[in-house]
């Protein structure tokens, strides 16, 4: 009975002697882990809507219309799990449109991403929307010369 009390308490010494060091051991290697974890990078594939600027008045859109596109997204892993989806938004100009078949380009300068995060592709890169002028027109105006 005595040799395995002795030996129980030569586990224990061992264990407590120098806990000082062991704790700071301890400390450092969660300290690496959190900082491997949260700046290292990722890809992220998300959906961001199609926001249409400038579409001249009288026209509208027929058709189909896209409502996303998909983006590939890199940067911080912890920036990439933060990113809300409204954070994210395509825009399209449409400024000087002419009613027929439109082609826009879709560029990753196009994209309002969160600072440190980065475009990487989009996936269509091309839009196609056919403009049409609009059912309802706005009233002519009369003017009429002076009266004689």
């Amino acid at each position: 009975m005595v040799d395995a009390g002795a030996r129980v308490a030569s586990q224990v010494m061992a264990i407590t002697r120098h806990w000082e060091l062991k704790l700071l051991a301890l400390a450092f290697s969660v300290a690496l882990w959190f900082f491997v974890m949260t700046s290292e990078k990722s890809d992220l594939i998300v959906s961001a809507p199609i926001q249409l600027d400038g579409l001249p008045s009288g026209l509208v859109v027929a058709g189909e219309q896209p409502e996303a596109v998909d983006v590939q997204l890199h940067g911080l892993r912890a920036g990439l799990v933060r990113l809300a989806p409204d954070q994210l938004r395509v825009r399209l100009n449409l400024v000087g449109a002419q009613p027929g078949e439109v082609l826009l380009r879709v560029l990753p300068e196009q994209i309002a991403v969160p600072p440190g995060i980065t475009v990487v592709r989009v996936n269509p890169s091309r839009i196609r929307l056919t403009l049409a002028y609009s059912a309802v027109r706005p009233a002519e105006r009369r003017i009429e010369g002076p009266r004689s």
